[in-house]
């Protein structure tokens, strides 16, 4: 009896332990893949050791998200069986490994280390902003290897990416401001100083889908939170306030300024003229596409990645681009051509795997919003993350970027109801 006791407080330290360093874990995120790889192959090392393992992996085996992520990834393996890229079916299957980390994070994150978490990655995001605007005042930092792309992007991925992470922040610094739950009045001035930063970096950025996020975001988060403003009055007051908020930074961006002008261009060239020029004036294009090639192939689609040499032959055909060469068109990908795309998400799984593969891409989504966490600022924080990311994956590719899909999976797994939740309402 005293060994097993023993046993269990030496399990108990142990996943204290991982619980730590999971939130180390979230600050590194943001800035280090190497890292932050290296750090969960050791956290992973740790569970083996954690104790009730089968209890563990039966428990989150039976968690609706987990259940839905396993039926995606076997939507590849499935519905491939006429693909002629099969090679590159393989390598996605590789590189979506990431998305059963959950199981580790379900089993394994504590209720009292959620918000410890969620505090680390914020702190993390905002110490990056501070870098990036440190590079706009043109601030050397020699000691720091800049490895982001685009305009003020110090470490992440690309700023398409990157003002994902800030939208995140300022939806839980937005929260928090309107809860007016602060100590004192100095916490009260850091988060609004936060919040403004947040807020203005979102429009010193390049990403289009940021600035409109941000709105949608501010709108969808202070009504979730003042319920009884839910009227006529609040929402027109709410708006003019968006819009305001918007004209100001269109007269006071440079950068804001020039790319909503692009985009109102491409988009009106588009539809009024049929001339696709430009980013949004491809995607556009792609769209139209897409739902040509889908029309063709309406229930199991034409297989893994054949929508692209589908794609290809069309433009041949209709010759629709109007602009000069783009590797959006031409599939020129910077960093894999197994990562082609039709940059919209749902239209890939549409056309790949038919009506079946985009339900199954929604039903994650769906499991996620039906585990509903007792914690109001854990249930903004699901939200705000499902509003962007489902959004998101209108213009872009997600799943098959793995260090955006751990952000994303290790913050949603707060808002679930995770191993010792269960365990503590089992022993209520």
């Amino acid at each position: 009896m005293r060994e097993l006791l023993l046993t269990k407080n030496y399990q108990g330290k142990i996943t204290l332990f991982i619980n730590y360093l999971l939130v180390v874990y979230a600050f590194l995120l943001p800035f280090n893949t190497h890292i932050s790889n290296t750090l969960f192959h050791f956290i992973t090392l740790l569970f083996l050791f954690s104790g009730n393992l089968k209890e563990k992996l039966l428990f989150a085996f039976k968690n609706r998200v987990v259940q839905a992520l396993i039926l995606f990834y076997m939507m590849y393996l499935v519905l491939s069986y006429n693909s002629h890229h099969f090679d590159w079916i393989l390598w996605k299957l590789k590189e979506f490994k990431y998305l059963f980390y959950i199981i580790i994070f379900l089993t394994i994150i504590q209720q009292d280390f959620k918000k410890k978490i969620l505090n680390a990655f914020l702190l993390s995001v905002l110490v990056s902003e501070t870098t990036s605007y440190l590079m706009y005042f043109n601030v050397p930092v020699h000691f720091i290897q800049f490895s982001g792309y685009g305009n003020l992007v110090p470490f992440f991925y690309t700023y398409s990416q990157y003002v994902l992470l800030i939208l995140i922040v300022t939806s839980i610094l937005f929260y928090r401001i309107l809860k007016n739950d602060f100590q004192n009045i100095y916490i009260q001035i850091a988060y609004y100083i936060a919040y403004m930063l947040s807020s203005v970096l979102v429009f010193l950025l390049d990403s289009k889908l940021g600035y409109i996020l941000f709105f949608i975001l501010f709108m969808v988060i202070f009504f979730y939170t003042k319920k009884h403003l839910f009227k006529i009055r609040y929402i027109i007051g709410a708006v003019i306030v968006a819009f305001a908020l918007g004209f100001l930074a269109f007269k006071t961006s440079p950068v804001f300024e020039s790319r909503a002008t692009k985009m109102y261009n491409q988009f009106y060239d588009a539809v009024a003229k049929e001339k696709f020029t430009g980013s949004t004036g491809t995607r556009l294009a792609w769209n139209i596409l897409g739902m040509k090639i889908f029309m063709q192939h309406p229930v199991l689609g034409v297989g893994g990645f054949n929508h692209i040499d589908l794609a290809i032959k069309k433009i041949q055909k209709l010759n629709i681009f109007q602009a000069e060469k783009n590797w959006l068109l031409v599939f020129e990908n910077k960093i894999t051509p197994q990562m082609q795309t039709l940059h919209n998400e749902y239209l890939d799984h549409l056309i790949q795997f038919g009506i079946v593969g985009l339900l199954i891409l929604l039903n994650i989504f769906y499991a996620i919003y039906k585990d509903k966490p007792k914690d109001e600022e854990l249930q903004v924080l699901k939200i705000s993350m499902l509003t962007i990311f489902m959004i998101y994956c209108f213009v872009n590719y997600f799943f098959v970027l793995s260090q955006l899909g751990i952000i994303f999976f290790l913050l949603i797994t707060l808002t679930l109801t995770t191993y010792d939740d269960y365990k503590e309402r089992d022993n209520a």
